[in-house]
């Protein structure tokens, strides 16, 4: 057969080796795919565990801060008590100054009735001296001025005990004040105390929650392994069969070969020399691939994302004129006109691609015009498409 006589010396002997390696590259892009998906999962939990020991921090910063004012409201009731006692020390000191002026009053009031009775006598007896009645007189009003000195004193202390009630009634409201903020304090304490035993329950079940996550991801990972190796082998499987069949339909064609998963067309079978456009023979070509294509489409299942992708290739001689700019644009141009061609004849768009490489991906990199010849080419293959979800 003609495709047996392709004497490319750096071809390799094992032609599903290639296929082999793209398979391996689309899976490697789904496992990357699966480990972005578990670091993305990791960095959601951190930053709500990191968030909830944000709020324990700031939860033990305000009990914290409660136990300060709880040691100083104790350190006023403290004080307040203190006072308290000295208050009614002072008091007591107070009473028994009462006690004493009073005794006083009466010990005065005794000695003017002894008085009284010595004036009496001394009315009857008419005949003592009038220095003595004056001296007793004195006397009386030196008892007087004491008796009086001394319920002024007896007032002031009487004002004293009055402001000193005054004291405590106000300190005794003080520290009932005193008490009911610190009933306060102890129950927002107690209320801290079961919030923050509900945010370590609440951490535990997080932790709980990412060991199953983990679990999880793992079987998922497992599970998307397994399915990507049957779309795989499922697609080979199609591919292999596509295969066939156009070699059945380009049989005895010396100008289309087979590089590795790829068949490769030289251009002059499609193309005019720096045209775009497809000529009659390319289109008859062309219309055979595509009458294959759409029988092995037809039985490929709608879940595998397969493409055919059409790739466009040039020698290394530049475009001089013409309505290209350079060989990258020719090359795409003539990559997007066989995928033109063929979903006209019916192959769906979504299962076409076109790319143009120029010159930059040669067959044979020799300066001469067969190994030109060889990388003015176009091609195709069948490949699976990864869809980012």
């Amino acid at each position: 057969m003609a495709l047996a006589r392709i004497g490319n010396a750096r071809r390799v002997e094992n032609f599903t080796w290639p296929g082999f390696v793209d398979a391996l590259a689309t899976l490697l892009m789904v496992i990357i795919f699966v480990l972005m998906v578990f670091v993305l999962i990791q960095v959601n939990l951190a930053y709500r565990v990191s968030g909830q020991d944000a709020t324990l921090g700031e939860m033990r910063q305000q009990l914290a801060s409660l136990g300060e004012l709880l040691n100083i409201e104790r350190r006023a009731s403290a004080d307040l008590a203190a006072n308290l006692a000295q208050i009614t020390s002072q008091l007591g000191a107070s009473n028994a100054d009462r006690e004493e002026l009073q005794a006083q009053l009466v010990n005065a009031q005794a000695s003017l009735r002894a008085r009284m009775a010595d004036m009496e006598t001394l009315t009857a007896k008419q005949t003592d001296t009038q220095a003595a009645l004056n001296a007793a007189r004195a006397s009386l009003q030196k008892r007087l001025g004491a008796l009086q000195l001394a319920e002024g004193q007896l007032a002031m202390a009487q004002a004293q005990n009055q402001s000193a009630n005054d004291k405590i009634r106000a300190l005794e409201a003080e520290t009932t004040a005193s008490k009911a903020e610190v009933l306060q304090l102890t129950n927002t304490l107690a209320a801290l105390h079961t919030r923050i035993e509900e945010l370590t329950d609440l951490l535990a079940e997080k932790d709980r929650q990412a060991s199953r996550d983990k679990v999880a991801i793992a079987n998922l990972g497992k599970s998307l392994n397994n399915a990507l190796a049957n779309r795989v082998q499922e697609l080979q499987r199609f591919r292999s069969e596509f295969f066939g069949r156009l070699r059945d339909v380009l049989k005895g064609r010396d100008d289309v070969e087979i590089v590795g998963d790829r068949f490769v067309f030289q251009s002059e079978v499609l193309f005019a020399q720096g045209q775009a456009k497809i000529g009659l023979d390319g289109q008859e070509q062309l219309a055979k691939l595509a009458i294959a294509l759409a029988d092995i489409a037809d039985k490929i299942p709608s879940d595998i994302n397969w493409v055919l992708q059409v790739d466009g290739h040039t020698d290394d001689v530049p475009i001089r004129a013409g309505r290209y700019a350079d060989n990258w644009d020719l090359s795409t141009e003539r990559a997007l006109s066989v995928v033109r061609y063929l979903n006209q004849q019916g192959l769906p768009a979504n299962r076409l691609a076109a790319a143009g490489y120029g010159e930059y991906q040669p067959l044979d990199s020799s300066d001469n015009q067969d190994a030109r010849r060889k990388n003015r080419r176009i091609e195709l293959k069948i490949t699976q498409r990864v869809i980012a979800k």
